[in-house]
């Protein structure tokens, strides 16, 4: 959890940013030893200092957000394993940590697969139920909102997620229809409104039934957190994320889908960027809230809808732009730090995001000219990526040096770089993680 100092609302925005680093940078951790101790130190300040954007002595290799899946999966873990079986990852990432002695920790993401289940998920399938057990999860996308009801979704978009989208993508949740509207509850009479829901057996058998659900995710949260915090006690600190996506995102990817919500930049431009408007402070406030609850300093968007391939220049500038800065700006006052994992090519984009203070973003790229990044906002921002997912898979160990070196030549004199991969990817081999991780080194 972090604390805000009594002082806060004099703080600046970096002074802020500082603030929610040493909190996350002095956590407490309860090593395995005082080598693992001294091991997790220099490699946190290594970290912290590319993060400040001050001199350090080299790059770091990070293999979040590449080699997630195939640090388990090359001990013969599968797919359905890092959706129900949680406590069989625990020794092949342990034992990968004291392999590889990576910069930073790395682990699959924690899909909760009996929660799913119990809540009848729709907008994934996964491993052991509709995806053979060698695959993890796809996502599904459905139409959860119409066109019909953007005015609605704008009007109160809390109201719609839970009473509207939540029973559709989770039809256990269809009960929440029953709710009345929380803010008229102003007088004693409103009370029955209120609790008239709660007495009815078909909202009882739904709260029962996230009881259930709840007690699973804590099962499932309990053998995470053991794992992360022996990792971290070997020695190996990881930045704490909180993961966020653009107002157009949010809902492109999760309630009109991608057909839905361009067709939707033609056919009603204005109710699209309403609710665009509308969500901006929604996602402000559960971001805030979710850094300050649980101490990370950094909020990952993962970036869809915006890429190149997907917009022109001016949708981009008009649709997807505005809102996402309007939140990213709102969390650097708060000190939080945005990380952008920039699916596909941002080529056309980067003088967009040069608009953004000084130490804002952590950029990460994915199939974006480097030389132009370079150009245009290694000054600025911490710079990430692009180590192809393709190269790791299919290229041999002497292509994946040979990128990873040229990548640490061009940034050998910016302010802060991270190696790191363009996306996820399941297959590679040992020998190419090592190339990966050696190029900083040198």
């Amino acid at each position: 959890m972090f604390t805000r100092p009594d002082n806060w609302n004099q703080l600046s925005p970096l002074e802020r940013r500082k603030a929610r680093l040493d909190a996350w940078q002095n956590a407490p951790v309860p090593f395995a030893s005082p080598q693992a101790e001294a091991n997790y130190k220099e490699r946190i300040e290594r970290l912290r200092k590319i993060y400040d954007m001050e001199p350090h002595d080299r790059p770091i290799a990070d293999l979040f957000l590449g080699v997630n899946e195939y640090v388990v999966r090359r001990k013969g873990i599968q797919g359905k394993d890092m959706v129900y079986n949680h406590e069989k990852l625990r020794e092949p990432l342990l034992e990968f940590h004291n392999e590889f002695q990576p910069d930073v920790s790395v682990a699959p993401l924690p899909y909760p697969g009996k929660v799913m289940d119990i809540l009848g998920y729709k907008s994934y399938i996964w491993g052991g139920q509709r995806l053979p057990d060698h695959l993890t999860i796809q996502a599904v996308e459905g139409e959860y909102m119409t066109g019909d009801e953007y005015k609605e979704f704008a009007a109160d978009p809390t109201n719609f997620w839970m009473k509207k989208y939540l029973p559709r993508v989770m039809p256990t949740l269809a009960p929440l229809a029953m709710l009345t509207e929380f803010p008229r509850v102003s007088e004693n009479v409103d009370i029955i409104d209120l609790m008239v829901p709660f007495g009815l057996p078909p909202f009882q058998a739904m709260l029962k039934t996230l009881m259930e659900a709840g007690d699973e995710l804590m099962k499932m949260l309990a053998v995470v957190g053991q794992t992360g915090a022996m990792i971290a006690g070997a020695g190996f600190p990881g930045m704490g994320f909180n993961i966020a996506k653009t107002p157009f995102d949010y809902l492109g990817d999760t309630v009109r889908g991608t057909k839905g919500i361009l067709t939707d930049m033609y056919r009603r431009p204005n109710d699209l960027l309403a609710a665009c408007e509308a969500y901006v402070p929604v996602l402000i406030n559960a971001i805030v809230n979710a850094s300050d609850r649980n101490g990370a300093p950094s909020v990952l968007y993962v970036l869809h809808k915006g890429a190149d391939g997907f917009m022109s220049q001016a949708q981009f500038e008009k649709f997807y732009w505005p809102t996402w800065k309007q939140c990213m700006m709102a969390l650097y006052e708060e000190g939080i730090t945005s990380y952008l994992f920039i699916e596909g090519s941002y080529n056309n984009r980067l003088e967009n995001l040069a608009e953004m203070p000084a130490k804002s973003l952590v950029c990460h790229f994915d199939k974006t000219d480097m030389r132009r990044v370079k150009e245009v906002l290694s000054d600025k921002f911490i710079i990430a990526g692009n180590v192809p997912a393709s190269l790791m898979a299919a290229g041999t160990t002497d292509e994946v040096r040979a990128y990873c070196d040229n990548l640490v030549d061009l940034f050998s004199d910016v302010p802060a770089y991270i190696m790191a991969h363009g996306c996820y990817f399941e297959n590679t081999t040992d020998e190419k993680l090592r190339a990966f991780m050696d190029s900083v080194k040198k």
